[in-house]
């Protein structure tokens, strides 16, 4: 089935996986890679050990288990999950969940799956992560599709056709898939469902029937909770910069760096909960509506679910007093909470995010280090609160 599929845009099959662990080992960034995976390894036995992968399932058993339980031991304080009981091993799903990190959101789904003794789910990718070989390759043996977001519009709708058909050829065969419910992270706390994107899915089905069109993709919403958001301070940064009228687009390294942050950043608790699939009863009473109609009441289904199954932590409740000069919700947490919450923000703002790991990849930038004046700074915070904030 995969390879029904443009080479350039699916993920490897098991006979390629081989090629691709040759050009990892190769990769001059490689040994970096292995020592975030493997604290302690040394280049040549890292070298020895990724060679010995010839499936994808080993790839993925062996090095990306490996990653995300060094992420969870080293970076959080509790890792939870919620799983639906409707969710059964022989059907494949689309899994839809909001989006708070890049490479996080997708990759700790996959520990709930395996937890569950469930198949990993394929993954869509948005193009900009292919930094360079070794993070196309990292990410092609992790069963991620490509998701191609420049070009004009004729080459963006034929290869939106080509994600809609590879999701609905996956979840046909019983394969599930994960793709995240907008392009890009949320960067305000606000989780809404692309619109775009519901419409997208659809392309690969009848019109005429979308009821039988979208209960057929076995949508299930998923939420992802962090008590301390990744790149919380590199958001705040940038959607200041946007406040600012800054409309440049994103400099060399610049995802590079979030991708890091993001995996490297204390995150405290962490809740994924997997929801019910949205069924045919839950479509059935819009089957009158025209289809713009019929796609924005799956993104409200998709979207009040996500809401729903948020979980609130005390950081929530900090911003939402601290944003709005209330004490609403100060029987959720402590004093020393709150005041340990304003320090963290206060030296993030204070010291340019200065102690954020591998801040060398953006030399060049200087959004997230110029000085802020009061009235910026101000601002900042206010952002910064929104995103705990706003999920309230």
């Amino acid at each position: 089935m995969i390879e029904d599929f443009p080479e350039h845009l699916r993920p490897y099959t098991d006979k390629e996986i081989p090629e691709a662990m040759q050009r990892i080992a190769a990769h001059t960034y490689f040994p970096l890679v292995a020592g975030l995976i493997f604290p302690g390894i040394t280049p040549e036995e890292a070298i020895r050990k990724v060679l010995k992968i010839k499936t994808v399932f080993q790839f993925q058993m062996e090095w990306m288990y490996a990653f995300n339980e060094c992420v969870i031991q080293t970076t959080m304080e509790q890792f939870t999950y919620d799983f639906s009981p409707e969710i059964k091993r022989d059907k494949g799903y689309l899994y839809i969940s909001n989006h708070r990190d890049i490479i996080l959101d997708s990759s700790l789904l996959q520990m709930v799956f395996v937890y569950n003794n469930l198949p990993t789910s394929m993954i869509t990718y948005g193009d900009n992560l292919l930094i360079n070989q070794l993070a196309e390759d990292i990410a092609r043996s992790n069963k991620m599709f490509k998701v191609v977001r420049k070009g004009n519009k004729r080459t963006l709708f034929k290869n939106s056709t080509i994600l809609s058909e590879f999701i609905r050829s996956c979840v046909g065969e019983g394969v599930s898939c994960w793709i995240a419910q907008r392009n890009g992270r949320t960067k305000d706390g606000i989780d809404k469902t692309s619109h775009a994107l519901v419409k997208m899915m659809a392309m690969s089905g009848s019109r005429k029937n979308p009821v039988e069109n979208y209960a057929s993709l076995n949508i299930v919403p998923v939420t992802m909770s962090y008590e301390y958001e990744p790149c919380d301070y590199l958001k705040a940064r940038e959607l200041l910069a946007v406040l600012d009228g800054d409309c440049r687009e994103k400099e060399e390294g610049e995802d590079l760096n979030s991708i890091l942050t993001g995996i490297t950043q204390y995150k405290g608790r962490v809740h994924i909960n997997v929801g019910d699939p949205i069924s045919r009863e839950q479509l059935d009473p819009y089957r009158g509506d025209d289809f713009a109609t019929f796609s924005a009441r799956v993104c409200d289904l998709i979207d009040n679910q996500i809401t729903h199954n948020y979980r609130y932590f005390p950081s929530n409740y900090v911003a939402y007093d601290l944003l709005h000069g209330t004490t609403r919700f100060s029987d959720h947490y402590t004093p020393e909470y709150r005041t340990s919450f304003i320090k963290r923000m206060e030296k993030l703002f204070l010291d340019s995010g200065s102690d954020i790991p591998f801040r060398e990849y953006l030399p060049q930038s200087d959004i997230y280090t110029d000085q802020l004046t009061p009235a910026r700074l101000q601002k900042a915070r206010e952002i910064f609160l929104g995103i705990y904030a706003h999920p309230l």
